[in-house]
């Protein structure tokens, strides 16, 4: 067990960090706004020298983040395709690659049951490997490995013997982190071109109903959602790093700070339930959790018999995806003082949101919510995975009847990238390759005969050109 003396180091160590990162990365003072009327000021007769005695009026708070839909916004209608009936945009094209309990490739090894969260991984011969967990017990992780022309060349696993591998996350340094979504659900780190001997679990990153994670790298941050009704969305901050795999370094996982995020005014088990609160920007902190060893639902029980636990209530959290913006097209934050240089989308099944985050300025909003209606006017039913393309889009895979991927709009009616026919199943696992030519996806059960739920399937979807930027 941690002790609060130790907490309390880490935390000051990494709000001394955050505070040094904050001030190189501030905006310098500018001039005071005027108009041709103003008289001069006698405390600074030069008008274009900033006094720096005189601080300058703030600029005022922006509502929302100025976020923009990328090129996949501009798809038309839906039209039937011929596999599966699943329904496609006029021009693209889906083809299945994997079937559950079968082969996907040359070899014994069946293609796992419950395929779930998944992404891509790009291989030095020009091809690449799209992992999948299995949510099913026993679990694990399978990976499907294609060569340059996109042909399926081989099918592996990657993990074995776990439980509930739900979704998880892609590291920059080209490892996949698999989630098990029980109460003493671990993070296991897996090598998608290695094998299941080589996955090595990390307790570091909390012990809970885990779903998803997602890394950035320039504030050695890990971001993890909980699926659970009362859950927080977490974040971890490693201390020195790891050693590489496949030539990469990457960060230590297992040492570093968990803490919980607070919504200001929504803290100690707070909830945002005005969504026309929740539309706005609100600033956010980070609270250390109280005994990261143990069963982070448990520990959480305990807090609320004797006062409250810390943290907002993310009503069951489910994908997360980071978004970056290349230096030199990071738009300003109106009254902030850093750029938009990471957003975390992800979405929460409880309420159908789909929060984002800005990392360097601590500020969050719901982006999309049920009352935005898409296309055909059907509400949306559990948003679940989460992925963001090469190009900026936001898509999220729907759970139950519907069986759509959304393309989120930030803050504006969404679209139906694609359709499954069937229903009682959910959509899950979508990943781009890294041109953004391709995105997987998996029908976790199936189409259902006679109340009975079918064997998974996995597909591919190509993308025209026109589309990836």
């Amino acid at each position: 067990m941690q002790t609060s003396s130790r907490r309390e180091l880490l935390r000051a160590m990494f709000l001394g960090s955050a505070a040094v990162g904050l001030y190189a990365c501030g905006s310098s003072s500018s001039s005071p706004n005027r108009g041709s009327g103003d008289s001069p000021n006698p405390d600074n007769p030069n008008p274009d020298t900033p006094n720096p005695d005189i601080p300058n009026p703030p600029a005022p708070a922006a509502t929302q983040l100025p976020l923009q839909p990328g090129p996949l916004s501009q798809i038309g209608p839906l039209v039937e395709s011929d596999v599966d009936s699943i329904l496609i945009p006029e021009g693209f094209s889906v083809r299945r690659v994997a079937r559950s309990g079968i082969p996907a490739s040359l070899g014994f090894t069946p293609w796992h049951q419950a395929p779930d969260g998944g992404a891509v991984f790009m291989a030095d011969d020009g091809g690449w490997a799209y992992v999948s967990n299995s949510e099913s017990t026993p679990g694990g992780v399978g990976a499907l490995r294609f060569n340059a022309s996109g042909e399926v060349t081989d099918h592996y696993r990657i993990l074995r013997n776990t439980r509930r591998n739900c979704a998880g996350g892609a590291t920059p340094w080209q490892t996949w982190l698999s989630c098990e979504e029980v109460g003493d659900g671990l993070v296991y780190e897996c090598d998608p071109f290695g094998d299941a001997d080589s996955a090595v679990a990390h307790p570091a990153l909390g012990i809970f109903n885990h779903e998803a994670a997602a890394v950035d790298m320039p504030t050695r941050s890990v971001y993890l959602t909980e699926d659970s009704g009362s859950g927080r969305l977490y974040r971890f901050t490693a201390i020195g790093n790891a050693p590489a795999i496949n030539g990469r370094e990457g960060l230590n996982l297992d040492a570093g700070l968990l803490e919980v995020l607070e919504i200001e005014g929504f803290e100690n088990g707070g909830y945002q339930d005005d969504l026309s609160t929740a539309r706005k920007l609100h600033k956010v902190s980070w609270v250390p959790v109280q005994s990261p060893d143990r069963p982070q639902a448990e520990v959480r029980d305990e807090l609320n018999a004797t006062g409250s636990a810390p943290g907002t209530v993310f009503k069951g959290g489910e994908g997360i995806w980071m978004q970056y913006f290349p230096e030199g097209e990071r738009p300003n934050v109106e009254g902030s003082p850093n750029p938009l240089r990471a957003v975390v989308f992800f979405t929460c099944k409880g309420d159908n949101r789909v929060y984002a985050l800005d990392v360097d300025n601590d500020l969050i909003e719901v982006v999309f919510d049920n009352d935005q209606l898409i296309g055909n006017d059907m509400p949306i039913n559990d948003v679940d995975n989460l992925v963001v393309s090469p190009a900026g889009d936001v898509i999220v895979a729907e759970d139950g009847d519907a069986m759509r991927l959304l393309l989120v709009i930030p803050n504006q009616p969404s679209k139906i990238l694609l359709q499954v026919p069937g229903g009682s199943s959910e959509l899950t696992g979508p990943a781009f390759t890294a041109d953004g030519s391709r995105l997987y996806f998996s029908s976790q059960r199936g189409p259902v005969f006679f109340g009975i739920p079918g064997l998974g399937l996995t597909y591919e979807l190509t993308i025209p050109e026109a589309y990836r930027s």
